[in-house]
């Protein structure tokens, strides 16, 4: 454990840091729980892209792609608690004091779910918030033993819907501040680039099947 914090923690913690420092500098007026959310939002879905490629590059490189690596699964975690922190801090920045408000909406006969773009950015968030925790309670050893192999792996592979509930969370969020600049040129082409290595992943997998068969 020691060897895994120095080595994959430390250089991630470090990461973060930089990053929050760099979106400061950029929008000094931010107030500091605006500057975790945003901040920890680029964060987090550029280390559960980098976690989902890493399987697809093992097998280009002709490297072993064992079930689970610690690397792969540290990034994995810190991805997920990075998510955490951006999904709690998220809460506070626009209804502050009114979070019912980011899920529903009160008229004269009550309390109601709206599916405007705003409530659909924050339930597709919620969900990819409840199946980040699913894969983070499972990231330990000891799930992995408790549970069958498959069905620790098939926990794991949440994670890509999760992904894919990321980029729509986006999609909707970008819709509603009328800024979709950075959908067209960070979010979709990192969707593209996880789409592309798994795509080409599978691929040279299959015929590496074919050919030893």
């Amino acid at each position: 454990m020691r060897s895994r914090l120095i080595k994959h923690y430390l250089p991630l913690s470090v990461l973060t840091v930089l990053t929050v420092v760099a979106f400061s500098y950029r929008n000094p007026k931010w107030d500091f729980i605006t500057l975790i959310a945003d901040s920890s939002a680029y964060m987090a879905i550029v280390l559960i892209a980098g976690s989902l490629i890493i399987g697809p590059i093992n097998i280009l490189l002709k490297y072993k792609n064992p079930t689970s690596t610690y690397f792969r699964r540290d990034i994995g975690i810190s991805a997920g608690v990075i998510t955490l922190i951006h999904s709690i801090c998220g809460l506070f920045v626009h209804l502050r004091g009114q979070m019912w408000k980011y899920f529903f909406e009160r008229n004269d006969q009550g309390y109601f779910i709206p599916f405007d773009d705003f409530r659909l950015a924050n339930y597709t968030g919620l969900l990819s918030t409840l199946l980040i925790v699913a894969v983070l309670v499972t990231s330990n050893d000891y799930s992995m033993m408790k549970l069958t192999v498959t069905r620790w792996k098939n926990i794991q592979r949440l994670s890509y819907v999760m992904f894919l509930f990321a980029i729509v969370h986006v999609i909707y969020f970008r819709r509603v501040m009328d800024n979709p600049s950075l959908l067209y040129s960070f979010y979709l082409p990192l969707l593209v680039v996880v789409a592309g290595f798994q795509g080409i992943g599978a691929w040279v997998k299959t015929i590496g099947v074919k050919v030893g068969n």
